[in-house]
């Protein structure tokens, strides 16, 4: 999709406690995509829950209190957890995209496939591992870690070594 046929209004981002996760970098290189264009290790921020029904005709943003990354996969309909089974989906909401299967939360993270996020797509070409881990697999306190961070949306493990590229 180039360009989003709606007009999205992104309010500034709160402040303080988790949000203080989230650069202004990241949000000033975030884009408004569908879901079934999030990219394993993009950074989602926000969606749009009147996405189906703009009061104003303008789509306005609520950002998550907690970032997280994404981790596509298929949609699984004998998932068991509170999120899948509270959710009736059905065949009207047309076809689904699961962003997340429980990290950081226990539950799965499923959007309709047409359905607005704000998302900063992850770009890292330092040869880190991109695979998700749960928050203590981090090295949370290095300046290394802390930098990449800061950079890409996602620290680094500990002892893990980068293979920066040359230019």
């Amino acid at each position: 999709m180039i360009g989003t046929p709606y007009r999205v209004f992104i309010p500034d981002r709160p402040t303080g406690g988790p949000y203080d996760l989230v650069r202004p970098d990241d949000l000033e290189r975030a884009r408004v995509i569908r879901a079934d264009e999030v990219q394993r290790g993009d950074l989602l921020l926000a969606d749009f829950p009147d996405f189906d029904h703009p009061a104003t005709g303008l789509l306005t943003a609520e950002h998550f209190t907690d970032p997280y990354w994404a981790a596509p996969s298929p949609v699984d309909p004998g998932c068991g957890c509170l999120c899948c089974q509270g959710c009736a989906w059905t065949a009207a909401d047309g076809p689904l995209v699961k962003l997340n299967d429980g990290f950081p939360w226990d539950g799965c993270t499923i959007f309709r496939a047409t359905d607005l996020l704000l998302v900063a797509r992850y770009q890292c070409a330092c040869g880190c591992d991109p695979t998700l881990a749960d928050d203590d697999a981090y090295d949370w306190l290095s300046p290394a870690s802390v930098q990449h961070l800061l950079e890409t949306g996602r620290p680094l493990r500990p002892g893990e070594t980068l293979t920066c590229p040359t230019t």
